[in-house]
């Protein structure tokens, strides 16, 4: 193994991370991905238990964290978050943003309420941040964005109607900021998961039925699990990818080989 081609290309040693979502699923494994790769990472999430549990984790590995209450979705808590983290650390050199909900309903049987919600956390409070981010990336001509979004956002599902219209949404506004931070040396990409076992899921996958069918789909005969999704986001945002803005990344055990699955509700 050539350590110092590792080192050149995937090393995020000295970098500055933000994540959100990170008290638990994909959010928290993202955290821990990066804080392996050698980034200081910022913990932004809902639950003081799950971001403690998240930095234990980096912890671990000698990793650097601090945690962070905020409610994505309150654009106030957002604004003061960034405010104190500019005084604090100056820049920012990787952002995930992740935080998000899911609802099981189809496009003609959700409320005013729930669509409102989903739109206000998934897509509005993603926007809130990444607006903050790259305008930070802009001022200091580097960074990398990573956008997690879903297949749902690429072939949407009956039963999750909205909430697959928020996916898609922020794959447009992925491709938007991409293009419009690309001549400041910013990166913006989007990762777009399959069927990964978090806490939005567990109620639905432990009914053995449901669990048994949905592995039938997949080619690789299993579900994912967080590593899976936090592994290949902390890779994005290396030196390695350092061509590539604009662009998804999927992975989803292969499901999409077989799109018929994506017909009528899943």
């Amino acid at each position: 193994m050539n350590e110092s081609y590792i080192r050149k290309y995937f090393s995020l040693d000295g970098r500055k991370a933000v994540v959100t979502g990170a008290s638990s699923g994909i959010g928290q494994a993202a955290a821990v991905a990066l804080a392996n790769f050698g980034a200081e990472v910022a913990l932004i999430g809902r639950s003081a238990e799950g971001l403690d549990a998240t930095a234990e984790e980096i912890a671990k590995i000698n990793g650097r964290s601090s945690s962070h209450i905020v409610d994505v979705s309150k654009k106030e808590q957002v604004d003061a978050f960034f405010e104190k983290y500019r005084k604090e650390q100056g820049r920012l050199d990787i952002y995930i943003s992740n935080a998000g909900r899911q609802i099981r309903k189809d496009a003609l049987n959700i409320t005013e309420e729930e669509f409102d919600a989903l739109m206000t956390t998934n897509f509005k409070g993603a926007w809130f941040g990444l607006r903050h981010a790259g305008n930070i990336m802009k001022g200091q001509r580097s960074g990398s964005i990573v956008i997690v979004t879903s297949v749902n956002g690429l072939f949407p599902l009956s039963d999750q109607a909205i909430y697959s219209t928020t996916k898609a949404s922020l794959q447009s506004l992925m491709q938007s900021l991409a293009a419009t931070l690309a001549p400041y040396g910013v990166r913006v990409n989007s990762f777009a998961p399959g069927c990964i076992l978090t806490g939005i899921n567990k109620d639905i996958f432990s009914k053995q039925e449901i669990f048994d069918d949905k592995v039938k789909k997949l080619p690789v005969g299993r579900l994912g699990v967080p590593a899976d999704a936090g592994n290949i986001i902390a890779t994005m945002v290396t030196d390695a990818y350092s061509f590539m803005t604009g662009s998804t990344v999927i992975a989803d055990g292969g499901e999409l080989l077989r799109p018929s699955t994506y017909l009528g509700d899943n």
